[in-house]
């Protein structure tokens, strides 16, 4: 056998390319990862800021519930005069439900765009 110095040189030359190209990859396997990383704990955000509208949407829907409830209660009870409290009452119940509403779909509106360009 001889040794071929032109051989071993293109030897080493390939082998430090393949290294080199395993390097590379591994670098663009680590940058998905942490891209990965980062749209979940994004998804993870969105989702519960999400949650804590729809909370506070629920919260508000039973106060405007129990408000217009004692407000229709008066005034079937007591035949005042005062209607327009009642009315105001039922006024502020009503659109504390259209606010309930919007952060409702609001909340959906952020889940939703979490799967868009996902396939079901």
């Amino acid at each position: 056998m001889s040794d071929d110095p032109a051989g071993s040189v293109e030897r080493e030359r390939s082998l430090v390319e393949r290294e080199s190209a395993v390097d590379a990859r591994e670098s663009r396997v680590e940058a998905r990862e942490a891209a990965g990383a980062d749209r979940a704990e994004e998804a993870k955000k969105i989702l519960i800021e999400a949650d804590e509208r729809d909370d506070q949407a629920d919260a508000r829907d039973c106060e405007a519930d129990e408000r217009e409830l004692g407000a229709s209660r008066d005034s079937f009870l007591h035949h005042d005069d005062d209607y327009d409290a009642a009315h105001k009452a039922r006024r502020s119940a009503a659109m504390d439900r259209l606010n309930s509403k919007t952060d409702r779909t609001s909340s959906a509106e952020d889940r939703s765009k979490l799967t868009e360009g996902e396939s079901e």
